[in-house]
């Protein structure tokens, strides 16, 4: 049983891997060949497609004190979210998602957000407790406003963009994730942040892509991803020793499916739903994180090798919801 147990995850490991490389290899394809069309049939010169950079997945220590300044400055840039694949998207400092941040239980946030975009923009912290109407206004271009708010609650929270059409400004970037640790801390381990999110893209005269309003209504992405970009830690795999606690603060950020977040080869000892110590359980072998909605999960792996990360709604997994640990002695 425990062989034929194995195969079947070969097996299907294997499937979605041959699906990435062939969607990977389709969407690269029809990116040329509508380039080649549109020089054929147009003078829009091709996009050149900005190189990646794989997303720096640690997690920064939280800052010391009693009080911590955030600043972020909202921009649209063009970046790459798979092979060939240049993206128009908007963004918090210039990242798909946004950096990570990482305060503690108790300390009072201080927040300057500078809008250098061409339209309004705004902020929601799912981590703090401020009445919309006057924290979370509209930004116009080229203007910046500021405000406070206390991490009273600890977890892996989203910030996003909130100005409507929400869906819009959460589908081309605009999101990253907050961390509150708890006013004890947590047991050491090697953590990591990830964030779940999709594209859903349409291809414009210059090659390069654009958001999708009919996919992004209608639920069907081209990318599910993991910070990002597709299929990144596959190559690029996150790393921690045989019997090291591997923290993982996970964040769907959506922002419409549901992340089945489960690691092949292994269990997780313990689960925080949201991130708090106080949703505890034990044992899980998946779980479901909501897009706007976090957990953390712990695990400590006994052997050395490659262990993928995945969302066990495998439709998504292979529109590129993969990564990898490598556990080594």
């Amino acid at each position: 049983m425990a062989v034929t147990g194995a195969l079947m995850v070969i097996l299907l490991l294997g499937s979605v891997l041959a699906g990435l490389s062939r969607s990977t290899t389709s969407t690269a394809t029809s990116a040329s060949a509508n380039t080649n069309t549109n020089a054929n049939t147009s003078a829009v010169p091709p996009i050149v497609v900005p190189a990646h950079d794989t997303y720096n997945a640690q997690i920064p220590p939280a800052p010391a004190g009693n009080s911590v300044n955030i600043n972020l400055t909202m921009k649209e840039i063009l970046i790459s979210i798979a092979p060939n694949v240049a993206y128009h998207a908007w963004s918090f400092n210039g990242t798909v998602p946004g950096p990570i941040l990482h305060v503690r239980q108790g300390q009072m946030v201080h927040v300057t957000l500078t809008n250098e975009g061409s339209m309004a923009h705004s902020i929601d912290f799912h981590a703090a407790q401020v009445p919309w109407n006057v924290d979370y206004q509209a930004i116009q271009p080229g203007k910046s406003f500021s405000f406070s708010w206390r991490a009273n609650y600890p977890g892996v929270f989203m910030y996003h963009c909130g100005t409507p059409t929400v869906i819009y400004h959460m589908a081309n970037g605009m999101y990253g994730t907050i961390i509150v640790d708890p006013a004890n801390g947590w047991a050491p381990a090697q953590q990591y942040a990830l964030v779940q999110s999709e594209f859903y893209t349409h291809q414009i005269p210059d090659g390069s892509y654009s958001v999708d309003a009919t996919k992004m209504m209608s639920g069907s992405p081209d990318y599910v991803v993991f910070n990002g970009y597709v299929n990144q830690y596959k190559d690029a795999p996150l790393t921690a020793k045989v019997g090291q606690r591997i923290g993982l603060f996970i964040l769907n950020a959506g922002p419409s499916q549901f992340s089945a977040f489960h690691v092949i080869g292994a269990l997780f000892s313990d689960v925080y739903i949201d991130g708090n110590p106080a949703n505890h359980m034990v044992g899980n072998q998946t779980i479901s994180i909501p897009p706007g909605g976090g957990a953390v999960v712990e695990m400590v792996i006994p052997a050395a090798g490659l262990y993928p990360f995945v969302t066990h709604s495998f439709s998504d997994a292979s529109k590129g919801a993969l990564g990898v640990l490598k556990i080594t002695p």
